[in-house]
């Protein structure tokens, strides 16, 4: 049972320093700052002097964002809830791997649902998947080819985007395909990858597939439109999705 939650603040503006804690003052009493720094340095210097169990952490800041606090914790031993005034490209990472954040400006009833949903995941009785890790992996990868950290049971599976052929819904669960391993069950829903991968050309063709175009090898236009895939699959194109992916993919090319 947590009584008191061990806080640091990062923030390179006061005043958005000091709502955050009279706001948390009023609202969240069991919160305890132990800190506020202004950058990521200073950041470091006092989660190794403090151990906090939470990290209020702004994203969008001069010279090093706060991405960069990752380079120094690849195994985080704190929570993070991330607090930004950008709805960015850099939310679709955190939305991914199920991590916290709060928008400024946000109101006390977002502050609270926040704190307790971190207060919820410590109480379990099982903890769940360090989706923060997962996080770390994946930013550590941006860079590299691609890739992406997809969470299994024994720790990650790093994979290049380029090598998915699709993914297949399995409610809760998602089947991927690639060209050069087997299908590989990821604890995630289909909807959670349309979203990670929309910006590298996959798209729901089906209620339950979404596709890489990168991997099509043939359309054919019939009364059931499909696909074929590069690993032989022929998936059928949904009704509702057929002009949009006309549109989209094919370029209009067979209108």
């Amino acid at each position: 049972m947590i009584n008191r939650i061990k806080t640091l603040i990062v923030d390179d503006e006061q005043e958005s320093i000091d709502i955050l804690k009279a706001m948390m003052q009023l609202h969240v009493p069991e919160v305890d700052v132990v800190a506020e720094t202004r950058n990521v340095q200073e950041a470091v210097e006092a989660i190794c002097r403090y151990s906090p169990m939470l990290v209020m952490l702004d994203i969008e800041m001069p010279y090093v964002n706060g991405f960069g606090l990752f380079q120094y914790f690849q195994q985080p031993n704190f929570d993070v809830i991330f607090v930004t005034a950008y709805e960015s490209y850099a939310l679709k990472a955190i939305k991914f791997n199920a991590l916290d954040y709060i928008l400024k400006p946000y109101s006390p009833a977002e502050l609270k649902n926040a704190i307790q949903r971190f207060l919820h995941k410590h109480q379990a009785a099982h903890p769940t998947e360090n989706h923060l890790q997962t996080f770390v992996h994946n930013l550590q990868q941006q860079h590299q080819a691609q890739k992406i950290a997809l969470p299994i049971a024994r720790g990650f599976q790093f994979v290049e985007v380029k090598q998915i052929i699709r993914c297949e819904a399995m409610g809760s669960y998602t089947r991927l395909y690639f060209t050069h391993q087997q299908p590989l069950v990821v604890c995630r829903t289909l909807k959670e990858f349309e979203f990670l991968l929309e910006d590298y050309q996959f798209f729901r063709i089906h209620q339950s597939h979404l596709i890489n175009c990168h991997h099509i090898h043939q359309f054919v236009k019939s009364v059931h439109p499909v696909v074929v895939m590069s690993d032989g699959v022929e998936i059928e194109v949904a009704r509702r999705r057929l002009q949009d992916f006309i549109d989209r993919v094919l370029g209009g090319l067979f209108r």
